[in-house]
């Protein structure tokens, strides 16, 4: 199902924000891959504060339990370390990574992760027409059960995973994809539901892309196989190195596009007019994209 792992973080805090002072009292880090939890990384937090009362009544964390718990200095190098270089997701992601960042910064460490993926984002785009979005409502209205207390890491995060392992494969069996990679869901992120059909569209049969396909010319993330004998690499006149997929034709017109794969594994496809002409840079006529040698 999932092409590449992906890690769904939850964080409990002591606030909504760390640029008021707020930290980090939970975490949960939970691996998937395939269709499933692979591995999971899961802690109460020690970071020297008091935990305000209706926190403890939100979440039932206690001042004794994260008194008792790892300090902060042990538990973000482990934590970013578990991460690496995937994909990071959280249900409503900008909340999560900015703490994710400004604990990391606290401590001169810096996060790896290769993009996010907000499942609260996904689910609008994906599953329009929900009664809510917040992740316990939806989880009840798609069957997903939460196995722990809700607003615990581990719980949160173990249904967001669930959350977006029922989108990759509503993915899968609507739009018949053969496999569904980060980046797409990372692409799905910035469109509008209205967008996202033509796009899915567009994306499947760039996958099923040969020697030559109908497809629009429109941004594929995700990858595909390159049935090419050699690989053909262009450089881009700002600098980033792009891999030739294939040559294709444009639905609308039936023109030559080129398919090509992007540094972070996304594929895009732009006509063959636009991908070779000659722009003015500084003054200089360049070739937006050079074949290297």
């Amino acid at each position: 199902m999932l092409a590449e792992p992906i890690v769904m973080i939850d964080f409990e805090t002591t606030g909504i924000s760390p640029d008021h002072g707020d930290r980090i009292t939970e975490v949960a880090a939970l691996r998937i891959h395939g269709g499933e939890i692979v591995d999971r990384y899961v802690s109460l937090i020690n970071c020297d504060v008091r935990i305000p009362s209706f926190i403890t009544q939100l979440t039932g964390i206690t001042q004794a339990m994260v008194n008792q718990a790892p300090s902060v200095t042990e538990v973000m190098p482990a934590l970013l370390d578990f991460i690496g270089g995937d994909y990071l997701a959280a249900h409503n992601a900008s909340f999560d990574e900015k703490f994710l960042i400004a604990e990391a910064q606290r401590l001169g460490l810096s996060a790896r992760h290769r993009g996010t993926i907000c499942s609260v984002k996904l689910a609008r785009r994906v599953l329009p027409g929900m009664s809510s979005y917040s992740l316990g409502p939806l989880a009840a209205d798609l069957g997903l059960r939460f196995k722990g207390r809700a607003h615990r890491a581990e719980a949160d995060a173990e249904v967001a995973a669930n959350l977006l392992l029922h989108i990759a494969s509503h993915l899968q069996q609507k739009h018949q994809l053969e496999s569904v990679y980060p980046a797409l869901f990372g692409q799905i992120n910035k469109l509008s539901a209205a967008k996202v059909p033509a796009f899915l569209r567009e994306h499947v049969m760039a996958e099923k892309a040969g020697s030559s396909t109908n497809v629009g010319a429109h941004k594929i993330a995700g990858s595909t196989k390159n049935k090419a004998k050699k690989v053909v690499r262009y450089r881009h006149y700002k600098g980033g190195i792009y891999e030739l997929v294939c040559e294709a034709t444009q639905e609308a017109d039936l023109k030559p596009a080129i398919v090509y794969r992007a540094p972070d594994g996304s594929l895009w496809i732009r006509p063959a007019s636009v991908f070779f002409e000659m722009i003015e840079v500084g003054g200089k006529m360049v070739q937006r994209f050079t074949e290297i040698a």
